[in-house]
């Protein structure tokens, strides 16, 4: 069957548009909606209809705004819905008079069924696209994808959002979620900058499919207050040729729970399939990268420098850590724990994994190197440990610029 094309273009002077038009548009179904241009400050959700598909939907120009009494899932809302692309809109989510103090949503609680005022909401949808989106002030998450599959989010930019916990420490908020068994998703070529949260954030119940078969490229990290990227329940994913610089930056709003410090990667529970490569992390106030209950995964020609703590924590088995990067870690110069001053830790239960022709180097890092209850259940070799601070080597060529606007 030809597929429909229906523009949907409002002709109206600029600065005539009403609130009223922007919904009249957002009812189309199928085809392709041309967004009238303006600022649109609403206070409730924009809901697209349930059984959307095949829609393009482009609104450059278009600002859609929150409201001071804005109450609502999100700005956006996508209900289900096949082959939807949204690109070009710039959002703004009036943080901080919509924000509320919250912590993340009880253990068995979905973040699309807790977390309001997020940027856009998509679920169960089958074919999702969202790129060229600028996205400031949110409160809670600027996307947030719960289920579905083949999700393509690239160049999105997302500045100054992300909510407080009652202890006025980041809850995790801001970045970009995926949640409850997302499969087939790409994320490449975003930029986030001064999220109080995570950057990226992939998680599922534990009774609940795994987030997987997934591709995190070519992004950018920069003063992050959780960590750049986290993971809970995921399988089969690539985390290539990322940036991040400065997390765990504003130490105020940081969570220093050694379980949750801020990191470059972190493995919350239970990931299977990763491959971590050629990633650059830089001034990271915590960890470098920390895997709880990792398997079958391959972390190897990374870069990190200047890290407050490890280099590594990892538990978990059947792992390959190799010609890796770490330098200039233990800035805080702890001798005890080995838990936060060994350059590589391997926690109980780790076992079968192999560490090998790594460069680590900081303060006692010659007699803590790789270290941990279960040193003696993996396999190390090869590996060159120093005490020197000085960053002596780099890749072969310089570090991308980060930028912030």
């Amino acid at each position: 069957m030809k597929l429909l094309v229906l523009l949907v273009t409002l002709a109206v002077a600029a600065g005539a548009a009403t609130e009223a038009d922007l919904r009249k548009a957002l009812t189309t179904k199928t085809g392709r909606v041309v967004l009238p241009e303006g600022t649109f400050e609403i206070s409730r959700e924009l809901v697209l209809p349930p059984d959307a598909h095949d829609l393009d939907i482009v609104g450059p120009g278009v600002t859609i705004k929150a409201a001071a009494a804005f109450r609502g899932r999100a700005l956006l809302v996508i209900p289900h819905g096949t082959n939807i692309r949204l690109f070009g809109l710039a959002l703004d989510g009036s943080r901080e008079a919509v924000g509320r103090m919250a912590g993340p949503p009880p253990a068995g609680t979905m973040f699309s069924r807790f977390t309001a005022s997020n940027g856009i909401l998509a679920e169960g949808v089958k074919g999702l696209e969202i790129s060229t989106i600028q996205a400031t002030y949110m409160a809670g998450f600027t996307i947030l994808v719960n289920g579905g599959s083949k999700v393509n989010i690239h160049e999105v930019e997302i500045t100054e959002s992300g909510g407080l916990d009652g202890r006025r420490r980041n809850n995790g908020s801001g970045g970009i979620l995926l949640e409850e068994g997302v499969t087939d998703f790409e994320i490449t070529r975003c930029l986030f900058g001064k999220l109080r949260g995570n950057g990226i954030w992939l998680t599922s119940d534990a009774g609940s499919p795994p987030v997987s078969r997934g591709r995190i490229t070519e992004t950018e990290f920069a003063i992050i207050g959780g960590s750049a990227i986290v993971m809970r329940n995921a399988d089969t994913i690539a985390v290539e040729e990322n940036t991040a610089k400065m997390v765990g930056f504003p130490a105020e709003e940081a969570d220093t729970a050694d379980g949750l410090l801020p990191a470059g990667l972190a493995v919350r529970s239970k990931a299977s399939h990763l491959t971590v490569r050629d990633n650059h992390f830089d001034q990271m106030a915590g960890r470098c990268m920390a895997f709880n209950g990792l398997t079958d995964s391959d972390i190897s020609t990374n870069e990190c420098k200047d890290v407050l703590f490890n280099a590594v924590v990892l538990t978990g088995s059947g792992n390959t850590v190799s010609v890796n990067h770490f330098l200039n870690v233990n800035k805080s110069k702890k001798s005890e724990p080995d838990s936060l001053h060994a350059g590589i830790y391997l926690g109980a239960g780790a076992k079968d994994n192999t560490i090998e022709g790594n460069e680590v180097s900081g303060p006692g890092i010659s007699q803590h190197c790789v270290a941990g209850p279960a040193a003696a259940a993996n396999r190390s070799a090869r590996n060159e440990c120093s005490d020197s601070a000085t960053v002596a080597w780099r890749f072969g060529f310089p570090m991308p610029p980060v930028k912030l606007h």
